[in-house]
């Protein structure tokens, strides 16, 4: 398996970014880039070839494509397949096959007085994301609309590539702990059941764990509680479904598990900053 090495500082370079969607039939056009192009799939396969390798990229899974390779896409996507693509420059990089990882090699040099900290990372060119919620989180923040044409959103968006980089690379140095387990545990069961009245009891029973102790695995791990992921990830379908369909903010506020679609609305407009309609106008336009 290659690895792309690269230094750290200096930041590397974010480009732009976004999530498409390839209907059943389309596939990837053919290029040779002059940037990197991180390709996710959050939900269907691109099959995809650089430099005469074939990638089949499923659900859940990452390709790095590397500038100045040919790249395509040598099959038609089978179903409906939904992705994102960032795209982003590197100083210094090297591509090398089977790079050992560990901490002492991403840590190349400890900071002085005078001199940062240097660190070297190793970061597969294809593979499967862990933790794959607070991955997608990450995604979903860094390719959301500057509709407001927030100067600050750049930077902002820099910041969150350069976390989802390091969270790439920690996944190379860790073992899942006792916590990421419970944690991923809870949110396989949200993700499940988000359109039924799910609560942190039942989910506690049903993993066999105090409550208490399922929301702080969540929060140490996910950055949030049970109550905002579940609200999270309830409001990420929702936005899929106003975006792509034209079904009303009550029935979809039922399919995501919220019957009072006037909480629906207030909760979207407190975590969104605007109204559920407001959220499709926009999403439609685009």
């Amino acid at each position: 398996m290659d690895y792309v090495t690269f230094s750290l500082p200096p930041l590397p370079v974010f480009i732009k970014g976004a999530e498409s969607v390839f209907p059943a039939g389309k596939r990837h056009f053919r290029r040779t880039f002059s940037v990197f192009d991180l390709l996710y799939v959050k939900q269907g396969c691109l099959h995809m070839t650089e430099d005469g390798r074939e990638f089949a990229v499923g659900s859940g899974q990452y390709l790095l494509l590397i500038p100045g390779r040919e790249h395509y896409g040598h099959r038609p996507c089978s179903e409906r397949t939904e992705y994102v693509w960032l795209h982003f420059l590197l100083t210094d990089y090297e591509v090398v096959a089977d790079h050992p990882v560990s901490r002492q090699t991403v840590m190349e040099k400890e900071a002085t007085y005078t001199e940062p900290i240097q660190y070297r990372l190793a970061i597969r060119q294809y593979g499967e994301l862990k933790q794959r919620e607070r991955a997608e989180q990450l995604l979903n923040q860094i390719v959301e609309s500057n509709v407001d044409r927030d100067i600050e959103r750049p930077l902002r968006q820099l910041l969150l590539f350069v976390e989802f980089l390091w969270h790439l690379q920690k996944q190379e140095l860790s073992v899942p702990n006792a916590s990421e387990q419970v944690s991923a545990a809870a949110v396989a069961y949200i993700e499940n059941h988000f359109c039924e009245p799910v609560t942190l009891e039942r989910v506690a029973r049903e993993l066999r764990f105090h409550p208490d102790y399922v929301t702080r695995c969540m929060q140490r791990t996910l950055g949030m509680g049970f109550s905002h992921y579940l609200a999270y990830y309830r409001l990420s379908k929702a936005k899929q479904w106003l975006a792509e369909t034209n079904e009303t903010v009550e029935a979809i506020a039922k399919r995501v598990g919220i019957d009072d679609s006037a909480y629906f609305s207030r909760l979207f407009k407190k975590m969104e900053g605007m109204t559920p309609t407001e959220y499709r106008r926009i999403a439609q336009r685009v």
